[in-house]
Protein backbone atom coordinates (compact mmCIF):
# COMPACT_ATOMS: atom_id res chain seq x y z
CA UNK A 1 0.00 0.00 0.00
CA UNK A 2 2.55 2.66 0.66
CA UNK A 3 3.89 5.39 3.10
CA UNK A 4 1.63 5.39 6.38
CA UNK A 5 -0.28 8.99 7.08
CA UNK A 6 -1.22 9.54 10.87
CA UNK A 7 -4.52 11.28 11.02
CA UNK A 8 -7.09 11.27 13.82
CA UNK A 9 -10.81 9.72 13.82
CA UNK A 10 -13.20 10.96 16.60
CA UNK A 11 -16.11 8.64 17.78
CA UNK A 12 -18.62 7.92 20.61
CA UNK A 13 -17.48 6.84 23.37
CA UNK A 14 -19.83 3.77 23.44
CA UNK A 15 -17.91 2.96 19.93
CA UNK A 16 -14.80 3.61 20.77
CA UNK A 17 -15.62 0.82 23.16
CA UNK A 18 -16.94 -1.72 21.02
CA UNK A 19 -13.94 -1.04 18.51
CA UNK A 20 -11.47 -1.68 21.84
CA UNK A 21 -13.47 -5.12 22.60
CA UNK A 22 -13.51 -6.13 18.99
CA UNK A 23 -9.38 -5.16 18.57
CA UNK A 24 -8.84 -7.40 21.88
CA UNK A 25 -11.48 -10.50 20.85
CA UNK A 26 -10.15 -10.01 17.34
CA UNK A 27 -6.65 -11.25 18.30
CA UNK A 28 -5.57 -7.11 17.11
CA UNK A 29 -2.13 -5.45 18.49
CA UNK A 30 -4.21 -2.85 18.54
CA UNK A 31 -6.91 0.31 17.27
CA UNK A 32 -5.10 0.71 14.39
CA UNK A 33 -4.63 -2.84 13.30
CA UNK A 34 -8.40 -3.46 13.91
CA UNK A 35 -9.44 -0.18 11.73
CA UNK A 36 -7.05 -1.24 8.71
CA UNK A 37 -8.74 -5.00 8.57
CA UNK A 38 -12.08 -3.22 8.72
CA UNK A 39 -10.87 -1.31 6.09
CA UNK A 40 -9.36 -4.41 3.94
CA UNK A 41 -12.65 -5.93 4.31
CA UNK A 42 -14.86 -3.27 3.45
CA UNK A 43 -12.70 -2.63 0.02
CA UNK A 44 -13.14 -6.10 -0.55
CA UNK A 45 -17.09 -6.37 -0.26
CA UNK A 46 -17.51 -3.53 -2.36
CA UNK A 47 -14.54 -4.59 -4.85
CA UNK A 48 -12.82 -1.49 -4.79
CA UNK A 49 -13.60 1.05 -6.95
CA UNK A 50 -14.13 -1.01 -10.17
CA UNK A 51 -17.33 -2.68 -10.40
CA UNK A 52 -15.54 -4.76 -13.06
CA UNK A 53 -12.60 -6.11 -10.64
CA UNK A 54 -13.25 -10.14 -10.26
CA UNK A 55 -14.85 -11.65 -6.96
CA UNK A 56 -15.26 -14.40 -5.23
CA UNK A 57 -18.24 -14.98 -2.85
CA UNK A 58 -20.80 -16.83 -1.55
CA UNK A 59 -24.34 -16.13 -1.52
CA UNK A 60 -26.49 -17.27 1.68
CA UNK A 61 -30.43 -17.85 1.41
CA UNK A 62 -32.46 -19.12 4.03
CA UNK A 63 -36.16 -19.83 4.17
CA UNK A 64 -38.62 -21.99 4.55
CA UNK A 65 -39.00 -25.14 3.12
CA UNK A 66 -41.69 -24.91 -0.04
CA UNK A 67 -41.03 -21.91 -0.84
CA UNK A 68 -40.83 -21.48 -4.24
CA UNK A 69 -37.76 -19.29 -5.07
CA UNK A 70 -37.98 -16.82 -8.26
CA UNK A 71 -36.16 -17.63 -10.83
CA UNK A 72 -32.56 -15.29 -11.16
CA UNK A 73 -31.43 -16.32 -14.77
CA UNK A 74 -27.91 -15.33 -15.45
CA UNK A 75 -28.21 -13.67 -18.92
CA UNK A 76 -28.55 -10.51 -17.45
CA UNK A 77 -25.08 -11.28 -15.95
CA UNK A 78 -22.39 -12.85 -18.52
CA UNK A 79 -19.71 -12.39 -15.70
CA UNK A 80 -21.00 -14.39 -13.03
CA UNK A 81 -20.55 -18.50 -12.79
CA UNK A 82 -22.01 -20.61 -10.05
CA UNK A 83 -19.16 -22.92 -8.82
CA UNK A 84 -21.30 -24.63 -6.12
CA UNK A 85 -24.71 -25.24 -4.94
CA UNK A 86 -25.70 -26.59 -2.00
CA UNK A 87 -28.80 -26.90 0.02
CA UNK A 88 -29.53 -28.17 3.24
CA UNK A 89 -32.35 -28.43 5.93
CA UNK A 90 -31.42 -27.10 9.16
CA UNK A 91 -34.29 -28.64 10.82
CA UNK A 92 -37.93 -29.43 9.73
CA UNK A 93 -38.82 -26.35 7.86
CA UNK A 94 -36.12 -24.46 7.59
CA UNK A 95 -33.80 -24.36 4.14
CA UNK A 96 -30.46 -22.82 3.86
CA UNK A 97 -29.16 -22.50 0.30
CA UNK A 98 -25.14 -21.42 -0.46
CA UNK A 99 -23.89 -20.32 -3.89
CA UNK A 100 -20.23 -20.00 -4.95
CA UNK A 101 -20.27 -17.81 -7.34
CA UNK A 102 -17.12 -16.00 -9.17
CA UNK A 103 -17.67 -12.72 -11.79
CA UNK A 104 -17.53 -9.05 -12.00
CA UNK A 105 -18.13 -7.31 -8.86
CA UNK A 106 -20.94 -4.73 -9.87
CA UNK A 107 -22.66 -8.31 -11.79
CA UNK A 108 -22.04 -10.48 -8.64
CA UNK A 109 -23.58 -7.81 -5.91
CA UNK A 110 -26.69 -7.09 -8.50
CA UNK A 111 -27.47 -10.65 -9.22
CA UNK A 112 -27.25 -11.48 -5.39
CA UNK A 113 -29.66 -8.50 -4.91
CA UNK A 114 -32.68 -10.07 -7.01
CA UNK A 115 -31.65 -13.34 -4.94
CA UNK A 116 -31.61 -12.03 -1.41
CA UNK A 117 -34.83 -9.38 -2.24
CA UNK A 118 -36.94 -12.48 -2.45
CA UNK A 119 -39.86 -12.69 -0.32
CA UNK A 120 -39.84 -15.02 2.35
CA UNK A 121 -35.92 -15.33 2.16
CA UNK A 122 -33.06 -14.36 4.38
CA UNK A 123 -30.28 -13.59 2.75
CA UNK A 124 -26.58 -12.37 2.41
CA UNK A 125 -23.75 -11.63 -0.11
CA UNK A 126 -20.55 -12.37 1.33
CA UNK A 127 -17.69 -11.32 -1.00
CA UNK A 128 -14.15 -12.30 -0.57
CA UNK A 129 -11.16 -10.86 -3.05
CA UNK A 130 -9.53 -12.98 -5.67
CA UNK A 131 -5.94 -13.13 -5.60
CA UNK A 132 -5.53 -9.82 -7.18
CA UNK A 133 -7.19 -7.62 -4.93
CA UNK A 134 -5.58 -9.62 -1.97
CA UNK A 135 -1.68 -9.26 -2.97
CA UNK A 136 -3.08 -5.12 -3.99
CA UNK A 137 -4.43 -5.07 -0.63
CA UNK A 138 -1.77 -6.41 1.47
CA UNK A 139 0.87 -4.13 -0.03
Amino acid sequence: MGETTRFGVSMDRELVDLLDRLTEGGGYANRSEALRSLVRHELIRVGGEESDREVAGVITLIFRYGTRLAPAPLDDYPSVHVSANLQIHLDGEICMKLLVVQGACGDVNEWAKKLTAQRGVVGRLTISATDQLVRELEQ
